[in-house]
């Protein structure tokens, strides 16, 4: 239950907007599908660059430049319409991660939530 809503809050905190400021600066592709896409996209992106690189403020800016790419490519928009959408993404993600998750980087609490959720539903597995 708490993967669920962990997962569902991620995505509606960076869904929203998303959708918003894409409708907001009139890009090309401003659908939910669109918009789900480019986030899933950037918080993949972003979770390689926060498990890959060690110094946590390089981490964030390639996650900053590689999800602007993201958000180009799935929104159909130029490069510099797609970073203010993206830093307003990772600035949620990371008021979040500081806010609620108390600095444990996403990645980790969504492997410790999966592995609770696996001891759960597999009890014989993991004994």
């Amino acid at each position: 239950m708490q993967l669920g809503l962990f997962l569902l809050c991620a995505l509606l905190l960076s869904l929203l907007p998303v959708y918003g400021g894409a409708r907001l600066l009139g890009i090309g592709n401003p659908s939910w599908w669109a918009a789900l896409a480019a986030v899933v996209a950037a918080l993949a992106l972003q979770d390689l660059a926060l498990r890959f690189l060690e110094d946590q403020s390089l981490a964030w800016l390639v996650s900053l430049l590689a999800g602007a790419i993201a958000f180009s490519l799935m929104l159909d928009c130029p490069y510099w319409k797609a970073l203010p959408l993206c830093i307003v993404v990772m600035s949620i993600q990371w008021g979040a991660t500081e806010l609620l998750l108390e600095g444990v980087p996403a990645h980790v609490e969504l492997s410790r939530l999966v592995g609770e959720t696996q001891k759960e539903l597999w009890p014989q597995y993991h004994e």
